[in-house]
């Protein structure tokens, strides 16, 4: 029996969210013009934007496949440490929003709403190695964010900065989780391939 089907549907609300968050950072005034600054900074090559723009702490976490092929056990831990690396941000992020002044109350919802179903669907990982692997021991380890430094800091454009980082990646990520959890589905049940 695949218990995975709560964990499909929550990676599924996890990229609705995401790509809601996403659009909303830059079609709301309260960060628009900040964001559009920063994707003007990216096209002239802006080194710390750049970098911000294109690289996320997840990678470092990221399952490989070779070929096509994989082995469940092995590629569920790493997708649990991949889950798992958007525990801090996400959690840091919804105080620093917390905390900011102008925050669109649908900016900060979206945001709790994500947190609250990353760490369920970590929870909903956890159980399906179990399932999978009764035996199976993880050591959970989850990359640092390196901008959340920025995000802490005094400076709204660093801020936004780390906003930016995290929605870029959040988006290309959910979709990513999603992507390897119905490839999951399909080798443990045989459905839906």
């Amino acid at each position: 029996m695949y218990g995975g089907r709560g964990a499909i549907q929550r990676a599924e609300t996890l990229c609705n969210l995401a790509d809601q968050l996403y659009v909303e950072f830059y079609q709301n005034q309260f960060s628009s013009r900040q964001f559009a600054d920063l994707n003007s900074k990216l096209i002239k090559r802006d080194e710390t934007v750049l970098k911000a723009g294109i690289y996320c702490h997840s990678t470092l976490a990221k399952p490989q496949t070779r070929g096509g092929n994989f082995e469940i056990e092995e590629h569920l831990k790493m997708l649990i440490n991949f889950v798992g690396s958007w525990i801090s941000p996400l959690f840091h992020l919804v105080i620093e929003l917390s905390a900011m002044e102008g925050v669109p109350e649908t900016i900060l919802c979206k945001v709790k709403d994500l947190e609250e179903n990353n760490r369920q669907l970590l929870d909903d990982l956890r159980w399906i190695l179990t399932k999978v692997s009764p035996t199976a021991e993880i050591k959970e380890e989850f990359p640092s964010w390196e901008h959340l430094s920025f995000l802490k800091s005094s400076n709204k454009n660093n801020k936004f900065l780390a906003m930016f980082n995290l929605s870029n990646c959040l988006d290309n990520d959910t979709k990513f989780t999603l992507h390897h959890l119905r490839i999951f589905k399909c080798l443990i049940t045989g459905k839906d391939c």
